[in-house]
């Protein structure tokens, strides 16, 4: 893969996460991957030319939330200098940082969006959301609005919350974000039961059935990264086709994509971005090893076939835009 094709970066600017949702892959992890960040510093060594042309950039992460990093403003600000065009994007808990941080946030965020994740109200988000506090989350939402930026509200349905989602649609519409949007959990045990009077389905499911739907033409894989020009890059400073790539080594939980912890391991000092140039990463055996084996690995198959967006918009429950 060459820099050149780069259009889209996928970051983890944090490996560190204030909350401690039941469910998350923190939870999951079979390798140390302690807390580490991208800083400012770090994120410069990436070349200024690559962010200048990049389409979108998006704060995501398999374990962290970009609202951890205390660099995150200035990165932010960073890039919107530099590429005044792009789209930011990023998903955050919201629940950490002051609305003085979150206003100079929202400035950069004027084109794209952030994700604020709340998962009920004021009774029952931090049932799930735990160590969270939906108050300040509010707070925070609407500091980010006040700064420029455009919020979205995301709402992770359950027994315990589907009562609630025309009310959290209100509050959204009510405190200035531009969408609301509502999904089953992946999960549930006996404190998270799954919902009882909205029709959902579970989400590995949906992409298993479809997978097995697939004919023999279909069933290859369609490599986004290859196909799209998009990469992930993780806190430790780790360069990956794609955030799953990442998240299997870390937490090896699927033995569909069980052929990337071994190739992590062999490629681990020579996929760094903070200690060799991105170029040469993608460039190197890493990447062409994990394209040679994705378009037959069930795994890529069941996240990438042809029919991904729209197996996604089977799992959305509710979706609005406000003006």
């Amino acid at each position: 893969m060459k820099i050149e094709a780069v259009k889209a970066i996928n970051i983890e600017v944090s490996a560190k996460c204030n909350a401690a949702c039941p469910f998350c892959s923190r939870r999951q992890k079979i390798r140390p991957y302690p807390g580490q960040l991208i800083t400012l510093a770090d994120f410069k060594l990436l070349p200024a030319s690559l962010i200048a042309r990049l389409r979108r950039l998006t704060f995501g992460g398999n374990f962290g939330d970009l609202c951890c990093n205390p660099d995150m403003v200035e990165i932010a600000a960073y890039i919107r200098q530099v590429n005044p065009d792009i789209i930011l994007e990023g998903d955050t808990n919201g629940s950490h940082g002051d609305p003085g941080w979150w206003q100079a946030l929202g400035a950069s965020f004027h084109k794209g969006a952030m994700v604020f994740a709340l998962d009920g109200l004021e009774d029952t988000h931090h049932l799930h959301r735990r160590r969270t506090d939906f108050h300040k989350i509010i707070r925070n939402i609407k500091a980010f609005i006040a700064g420029g930026g455009t919020a979205q509200w995301q709402f992770i349905v359950f027994k315990h919350n589907e009562h609630q989602l025309q009310a959290a649609e209100d509050l959204a519409r009510e405190i200035g974000c531009r969408r609301f949007y509502a999904f089953a959990s992946r999960d549930f045990n006996t404190d998270l039961q799954p919902p009882e009077i909205l029709d959902f389905r579970i989400k590995r499911d949906v992409f298993s059935g479809r997978r097995k739907k697939l004919n023999s033409a279909d069933r290859r894989a369609h490599c986004r990264p290859l196909a799209d020009g998009t990469l992930y890059i993780a806190a430790d400073g780790s360069v990956h086709p794609c955030c799953y790539a990442h998240l299997m080594h870390i937490t090896a939980h699927n033995k569909k994509f069980d052929f990337i912890g071994p190739l992590v391991e062999a490629y681990q000092d020579r996929i760094n971005f903070k200690t060799r140039p991105l170029a040469d990463i993608l460039q190197g055996s890493y990447f062409s090893e994990i394209f040679k084996h994705a378009g037959d690995n069930a795994y890529c198959q069941i996240k990438c076939n042809r029919y991904r967006k729209e197996t996604r918009r089977q799992l959305v429950l509710r979706d609005r835009f406000f003006d």
